[in-house]
């Protein structure tokens, strides 16, 4: 079974902590057939290359006007 994720950067941000490394320390993780759930203050559109460039897809949510969480999946 594939290992599911899970990452709120919505208080870093707050905080003006750049998330990134923390971002990207967790994709490290991810296997073929996982998924990382990223909950963020707003749409997260420049991870969107970085992460089809590390073979993943996704889609968006919006929960509402500042929680977005985005779903990748390797």
């Amino acid at each position: 079974m594939s290992k599911i994720f899970t990452l709120d950067v919505r208080e870093d941000i707050q905080q003006k902590k750049e998330p990134f490394q923390r971002i990207m320390k967790t994709v490290e993780q991810v296997e073929d057939g996982g998924q990382l759930i990223l909950h963020t203050p707003f749409v997260p559109e420049p991870l969107y290359n970085i992460m089809k460039g590390k073979g993943f897809r996704y889609e968006v949510e919006q929960i509402d006007n500042e929680h977005f969480v985005t779903v990748f999946h390797k």
